[in-house]
């Protein structure tokens, strides 16, 4: 479509009177009716009701409208009704642009109506400069298969491995060891409320469940060698017992496990002196017979975790509570201590830390920075301990002394992660797409997180992720299809050199390169992040509803008027957008200098336009991306953090003033944080409200 023919509707709303009381609406319709390429403007009661809804597309048939601005609330809530609203019209969707003046003007300058209208101003003409250079979009669908592959043997893997074969699909289930059953195998006894299970028994109950169905291939001594393709079209290369295997996969699930942290030699005596043991191999001794006769037992918690490379284990306090209680049952005779830092159990779990010291389980409490020290006396273990309630230290002579050591992931987590182009986290586990909004997924679709490849957890944690995990991959290969938003990367090749800067910063691994090296878009895997465009040297790439030239457009229309006066944000979809909605939700004034565009990652902000607003005179730049380490689309907010360390030094290569670029990272939920960071920037960069 030709620029001449671009006619843009403004739809700007009272919200009843959460706009209209601060904001003249009357005022910015008007000031609307006069912006290029606008034909109708028109302001509603509720634009979001259902009668405005159908008047709406009324006015979208009746003025022959091509590009849409909706000015009401926040697009993080209302974008898809009115999406959907304009899409009914006969509009295709991504022709619509939304400005919000109720989070980002009327809630947060109530004290200032004046100011308030004149940035409410500001924020439309921002959203009609890019509406003009809107262009369509669509959904795109892969299809997808009904076979699935499980990393993993353990309980996790094989409760995911049934939930997907009971559901009518294939399961192939990968395992390393010669045995499915994972760190199981090594484990004696099994906590679950008040009863004490045999491991072995558990594994052999599962193990037979799984070999016996006839919708689960089960490859053991197997390792993955390659993997191509993506969600619906992986091609992967086992080595099963030295045999090459080749298998279609369409979705895949990681339950990978986890093991003991490998402890330095001698430290308190491990690995020079055998009477020093972990819980792991404490365990091991009891399920074969071989702890012998010991009288004194000494169990340290907290080693080699929760310290400055680690975070709490999660379950060692309970593992040490089990395995007290196991030695007192096996000989009530048996003196047990629990050094603690201090203890970490959940509320089921309180059952079985009564019952180890109703058992005579001494429980010793020692100082974060004074760890017990292990001596021999007397050709005995002695373990010298500050005991924080008694105010003493104690001597405890030890025929055993037990480590409780923190874990990591699996070893094959670095290959796996090579293989899927997944993450992991410094601790050796991977990580999921998000905490909250994806916890048992990967970034990538398809791809599904579960167990202790995760993190450390109980069994019954453990099988539970197993079969919510086994329910994230089987969505797709029940629909058939996977579906993505068309908000994603485009690439014109015509100008590319194949430097290769995209396909290897691209999170999703949604960027492949030809035989003859050139890159090309999954767009199915593609979320449209915008790293990859921000980072082309030859601005080669374009991202839907988010291109450089719409974004340019929004950055010198906020500039026009009053440039010295205003800060220009970028903020990204997710959290920080988040964190200026909650400002407004929680009626955080701030000064009015503030004008956010929105991008769906913080990493979409390339240093030209940071430039360009130097240039075009404005008081101070902001972007605001994902806290960390939570970025929605993985590493975006580490590369932005790069880029906008690379931008303040060629701005000041340029003469511009580098101090005036900021940089946060808010959460979805700290609204006083990006309230905060507005009045600082505003009282640093010597604005007047």
């Amino acid at each position: 479509m030709n620029n001449e023919d671009v006619r843009v509707g403004v739809f700007v709303c009272d919200c009843g009177s959460n706009i209209a009381r601060v904001v003249d609406v009357p005022a910015v319709v008007a000031y609307a009716k006069g912006l290029e390429k606008v034909v109708f403007a028109d302001e509603g009661k509720w634009s979001c009701s259902v009668d405005a809804l159908s008047d709406m597309q009324a006015s979208i048939k009746e003025h022959n409208l091509n590009r849409v601005v909706i000015a009401s609330c926040t697009p993080r809530t209302h974008e898809p009704l009115f999406k959907q609203t304009v899409k009914e019209a006969g509009l295709n969707p991504y022709l619509l642009e939304f400005v919000s003046i109720r989070e980002q003007v009327s809630w947060v300058h109530m004290g200032e109506p004046e100011k308030a209208t004149q940035k409410a101003k500001d924020l439309v003409k921002m959203g009609v400069a890019k509406a003009i250079l809107l262009e369509e979009g669509e959904e795109i669908r892969l299809p997808v298969g009904k076979e699935c592959l499980i990393i993993g043997g353990g309980m996790a893997g094989m409760s995911a491995a049934l939930n997907i074969a009971q559901q009518g699909f294939k399961a192939h289930v990968v395992e390393k060891e010669a045995e499915l059953g994972g760190l199981l195998n090594q484990v004696m006894t099994v906590s679950h409320d008040h009863i004490k299970m045999p491991a072995a028994e558990i594994v052999k109950a599962k193990r037979e469940l799984v070999e016996s169905h006839p919708g689960i291939s089960v490859y053991t001594h197997a390792e993955i060698e390659s993997v191509k393709g993506y969600i619906g079209n992986y091609r992967i290369v086992l080595d099963a017992n030295g045999e090459k295997r080749d298998l279609n996969i369409s979705t895949v699930i990681v339950a990978t496990g986890m093991r003991e942290i490998e402890l330095k030699e001698g430290l308190f005596g491990y690995g020079k002196d055998p009477r020093v043991v972990t819980q792991i191999q404490l365990e091991g001794l009891l399920k074969r017979g071989e702890l012998g006769d010991v009288r004194d037992v000494v169990m340290m918690n907290c080693v080699g975790s929760k310290n400055e490379e680690r975070g709490c284990c999660s379950i060692g306090c309970h593992v040490s509570v089990k395995n007290a209680l196991v030695l007192k049952q096996l000989n009530k005779e048996t003196h047990v201590h629990i050094l603690y830092r201090d203890l970490s159990m959940v509320k089921d779990e309180q059952i079985h830390l009564q019952a180890a010291k109703k058992s005579g389980v001494k429980f010793i409490r020692f100082p974060d920075n004074r760890y017990p020290e292990v001596t021999e006396e007397d050709g005995r273990l002695c373990v010298k301990a500050y005991d924080l309630l008694l105010g003493k230290e104690l001597k405890i002579p030890a025929d055993r002394l037990v480590l409780t050591v923190g874990f990591t992931g699996d070893e094959t987590v670095d290959a796996v992660r090579g293989h899927l182009k997944v993450s992991a986290n410094r601790e050796g586990f991977f990580q999921e797409r998000h905490i909250k909004l994806g916890p048992l997924d990967f970034p990538a679709d398809g791809i599904a997180l579960c167990g202790c490849a995760k993190n450390p957890k109980t069994l019954k944690e453990t099988c539970e992720e197993g079969i919510g995990a086994a329910m994230r991959a089987s969505i797709p290969m029940k629909n058939g299809y996977i579906e993505a938003e068309g908000i994603v990367a485009d690439i014109d090749l015509a100008d590319c050199n194949s430097c290769s800067i995209c396909w290897k910063r691209c999170p999703y691994g949604a960027i492949k390169v030809s035989e003859d090296k050139k890159p090309q878009v999954i767009k199915a895997l593609c979320k449209g992040c915008g790293l990859c465009a921000a980072d082309c040297p030859k601005e080669c790439i374009t991202v839907v509803h988010y291109s450089d030239a719409q974004l340019l457009a929004q950055v010198e229309a906020a500039l026009e008027e009053n440039p010295d006066k205003k800060i220009l944000g970028f903020v990204c979809h997710w959290c920080a957008l988040g964190g200026v909605d909650m400002a407004g939700v929680s009626r955080l004034q701030y000064p009015t200098n503030g004008l956010m565009i929105r991008v769906m990652c913080s990493a979409r902000v390339p240093i030209k336009l940071i430039e360009r607003a130097y240039e075009l005179g404005a008081a101070g730049v902001l972007v605001a991306g994902c806290e960390f380490p939570t970025c929605h689309y993985i590493t975006g907010n580490y590369a932005c953090e790069t880029r906008i360390g690379r931008a303040r030094k060629k701005l000041a290569k340029k003469g511009y003033d580098a101090d005036k670029l900021w940089l946060t990272w808010c959460s979805a939920a700290d609204g006083p944080k990006f309230a905060g960071v507005m009045r600082n920037m505003v009282k640093e960069l010597g604005l007047s409200k």
